[in-house]
Parts: structure tokens; C-alpha cells; sequence
């Protein structure tokens, strides 16, 4: 058995979408004038899913002192369509807004959770005396 079960997995898992997920919503957002630009996004609780059917659970690594990305399949991208300007332009300002504060609210959590498992891993190894 890893140091890491698959609960600290899907943890990591689940923050490294949110960070995807982020990115595409800042590029919605950036592009909210661009004429015939259709948002894109990923479905968090799909791709949670496909994850854990899989069981390979694919991550990126966004920052050398992170943990190492796991091998896997990409993130399926979504384009949303809709309503849209008469320039063809499908952003929608405030449900990108929405989305993205939802999108940061479920990071922290994500986060706060993996941040306590590592703290009890940490503390098991300390307290274990290497025993």
C-alpha cells in the first residue's frame, strides 16, 4: 500500500479540476468581446466520475513543490452554446461570474479537506517515531 490512499488521490484529483476549471472560466471571461468565441468549461462531477471508473485518475502538475501528476486521459472540454450576441459571441458575463465564484468555494473545500489528510499523514509519521 502508498503512502497516499484513494480518498488523498481524488482529493488532488478533484483540485486539480478546479484549477483547470478556473483557467477555462478566466479565458471565457477574457474573450467575453471576441467576436464568435463560444465558452468552454468541463463538467467537475462527470469528470470526477470518469476518474474514478477509470481508476488512473489523470492530474497535471501546476507547481514544482505539488505532488506528481498521475498518468491518465485528459478533461473532456465542453463548448457551451446559447444565447449570443449578434456578433456570435456566446459569453455570458454573469453566469461566468457565478460560475467562477462556485468554481473557487468548491477549490477551497477541496483543498481544506486535502490539506487535513495530509495533516493526519504527516502526524502518523511523527508520531510513528519510524517505528
Amino acid at each position: 500500500m502508498g503512502l497516499f490512499d484513494r480518498v488523498t488521490v481524488l482529493l488532488q484529483k478533484g483540485v486539480d479540476l478546479c484549477w483547470l476549471r478556473h483557467n477555462l472560466l478566466a479565458s471565457n471571461l477574457a474573450n467575453v468581446e471576441t467576436p464568435g468565441y463560444r465558452p468552454r468549461d468541463l463538467d467537475f462531477a462527470k469528470e470526477m466520475e470518469r476518474a474514478m471508473a477509470e481508476g488512473n485518475l489523470p492530474m497535471s502538475r501546476t507547481h514544482p513543490d505539488h505532488l506528481p501528476p498521475l498518468e491518465g486521459s485528459s478533461p473532456r472540454l465542453i463548448l457551451r452554446g446559447g444565447w449570443g450576441n449578434p456578433d456570435g459571441n456566446k459569453v455570458d458575463l454573469e453566469g461566468e461570474m457565478v460560475r467562477l465564484a462556485e468554481n473557487y468555494l468548491q477549490y477551497l473545500s477541496l483543498l481544506r479537506m486535502l490539506e487535513e489528510k495530509l495533516s493526519m499523514i504527516k502526524y502518523s509519521i511523527a508520531e510513528g517515531g519510524g517505528q
